[in-house]
């Protein structure tokens, strides 16, 4: 995969799917982030396409400690 990438977007709909391999979450309001780790550092991109791994060291910190080079996660903050 790669950088930069299109952020997982929520999507309203009347009722929720049916059947195996559906997931689910809840949408809170936050700030939707991918945080990409490779063998020399972690990337936050914002759903703008802004890098925004200053406003979020903490996550940056704890990306590069704990998970292995090449995970990319997308979630909310």
């Amino acid at each position: 995969m790669e950088y930069p990438v299109a952020v997982a977007l929520a999507k309203a709909v009347p009722t929720l799917p049916r059947g195996k391999g559906w997931w689910y979450e809840f949408k809170f309001d936050g700030y939707r982030t991918v945080l990409w780790r490779d063998a020399e550092t972690v990337r936050l991109q914002a759903r703008s396409w802004r890098t925004v791994a200053s406003a979020w060291m903490d996550l940056a910190v704890a990306g590069m400690t704990s998970l292995r080079p090449g995970t990319v996660l997308d979630g909310v903050l």
